[in-house]
């Protein structure tokens, strides 16, 4: 009987350390700690926990928004990051996220890939849903001046010296 209770507590614990037992905020926490250490791809571990035991958590969307964001700015993957910002628009159509999401990803499309035509596409769709989101004047100016160089934008010239 000893040994059978020696197993239930050594598996429990197991299971504690492994952060089965942890709530939402708790990952949400440590992610955010691993993340300002520069831990990046340990909080990417961390967050991808919470997308597998958490989704349908009210607070899901913004994990899933903080693993595009690291892709973006940490990590510097591109393309991962516009997927990422992808997964949040189909995964949780109505959360606060998905415009920031979208213009995102018309931004990693115009400013890092140079793809243009994909930048466009992201923007006009940005504008067609959330023309009076507080982000729809910098997707218009976005928008007016895609693919001209700095030096050519009559707003920025002040920029470059």
């Amino acid at each position: 009987m000893k040994i059978k209770q020696s197993i239930i507590i050594t598996i429990l614990i197991l299971l504690t350390g492994c952060g089965m037992f942890k709530s939402f905020e708790d990952l949400y926490s440590e992610a955010e700690e691993k993340r300002n250490i520069g831990n990046s791809k340990d909080a990417i571990v961390v967050l991808n926990k919470i997308m597998n035991n958490y989704s349908d958590h009210e607070k899901a969307s913004k994990a899933q928004y903080l693993i595009a964001e690291i892709y973006y700015r940490d990590l510097r993957d591109f393309s991962k990051a516009i997927d990422e910002y992808e997964n949040l628009r189909k995964k949780y159509p109505e959360s606060p996220q998905v415009p920031f999401a979208i213009f995102m990803q018309g931004f990693i499309y115009a400013n890092m890939l140079s793809n243009f035509e994909k930048a466009r596409i992201h923007y006009e769709i940005f504008l067609n849903k959330y023309s009076n989101h507080e982000l729809a004047q910098s997707v218009t100016f976005e928008l007016k001046y895609l693919g001209q160089e700095i030096q050519d934008i009559p707003e920025l010239k002040h920029l470059i010296k």
